[in-house]
């Protein structure tokens, strides 16, 4: 809406000039990073309409376990006060003795998993009296999702069952202002402070049925792995967690100069085969139909384009003036253009008819 704006704004301007050329000349100019948001801003509309806007809720599964430190080091890149180790604190969690595998829940959308949710078991310990209680930790929501209404519904999902299981109560560290909505109030109201003995607006506490904490006060004791992470271990670990989930971030994280080649290649991939599904695999933009059907990547010179073996057979006459291996071809940033892209989408048309394997 900004770039409607923006583009009506100037209209008077443009109406005394010569309006086709100056319009066609002031659109070339247009900052490509605004039409890129606004292309995302859209697609994501489309996303949320598709799916009727419904996530899943459900437990983890070690196939999530990669995907989830991904999703959680993302979605504390930016966030205020993070220590940039929660990536490697969701990893270290699912190890100890106090995690709580039966509260470990993730919120998938359209197969992809965009939320998560951990706890582990705590205790409030006060005159010679323990009493068990859970923390809960990272919560977890990919950026583009936050806001949204993904990390609420992690936690009410996940108190819920709690609350079956038979647990006590929740104490938490977290934002003032935003866990009251659901029921924690200050834990010194409850007579609970921190190991320390201290006490401050994010240190809350949530019973999970009715005088689950009368009679009950002291400091609360976490499992160690809250306190024990090293930080060039998180450093090196949030290295491979940096690395693309999806093709856009891949796109994103390449030099400006080779964002629009691989963008009109994945377009004409996409043409080629509508009903393809994006991925990452062997670290390269893939796309999936029923199996990989192709991936590509870019590099200095050119960008490579891997169909498999079968396909480039079929297609060697057309390919002798690049430079190909077995399974795949170079196609150089100087000379590509239309005749390229149409090539490329009539070999990802092949290799989805043929169903290669």
């Amino acid at each position: 809406m900004d770039l409607l704006r923006f583009c009506l704004s100037r209209f008077t301007f443009l109406n005394s000039l010569d309006y086709k050329s100056k319009f066609a000349d002031f659109l070339k100019k247009i900052d490509e990073q605004r039409l890129k948001e606004l292309c995302e801003s859209m697609s994501r509309v489309s996303e949320q309409n598709k799916a009727g806007y419904k996530a899943t809720l459900r437990l983890e599964t070690k196939s999530d376990r990669d995907i989830v430190e991904r999703v959680t080091y993302r979605a504390f890149l930016n966030a205020e006060h993070s220590g940039g180790n929660e990536a490697l604190l969701a990893r270290k969690l699912r190890n100890c003795d106090a995690f709580v595998k039966e509260l470990d829940y993730v919120t998938e959308l359209n197969g992809e998993v965009i939320g998560n949710i951990m706890y582990t078991r705590s205790k409030i310990v006060g005159g010679g009296n323990e009493w068990d209680s859970l923390t809960f930790g990272p919560v977890s929501v990919l950026p583009k999702y936050q806001r949204d209404g993904v990390g609420s519904a992690l936690i009410h999902k996940t108190l819920e069952v709690a609350r079956e299981l038979g647990y006590r109560a929740v104490l938490i560290f977290g934002h003032e202002n935003y866990y009251p909505r659901f029921g924690f109030k200050p834990a010194s109201e409850y007579g609970i402070t921190t190991a320390e003995g201290e006490n401050f607006p994010g240190f809350m506490a949530l019973p999970l049925y009715d005088g689950a904490l009368d009679g009950v006060s002291g400091k609360l004791f976490c499992d160690d792995v809250y306190f024990t992470l090293d930080k060039s271990e998180s450093d090196a670990f949030n290295k491979k967690c940096s690395a693309p989930m999806n093709i856009d971030e891949y796109i994103e994280t390449q030099p400006i100069y080779y964002q629009s080649f691989l963008r009109r290649v994945r377009g004409v991939i996409h043409t080629a085969v509508p009903d393809s599904i994006e991925k990452i695999s062997y670290q390269m933009p893939t796309f999936w139909h029923g199996q990989n059907l192709i991936h590509f990547a870019a590099f200095k010179k050119h960008i490579g384009i891997y169909p498999g073996a079968e396909a480039m057979a079929h297609f060697t006459p057309r390919l002798c003036h690049y430079k190909t291996s077995k399974g795949a071809v170079q196609f150089p940033y100087q000379d590509f253009g239309d005749e390229q892209l149409t090539l490329i989408g009539e070999i990802v048309g092949w290799c989805a008819k043929n169903n290669r394997s």
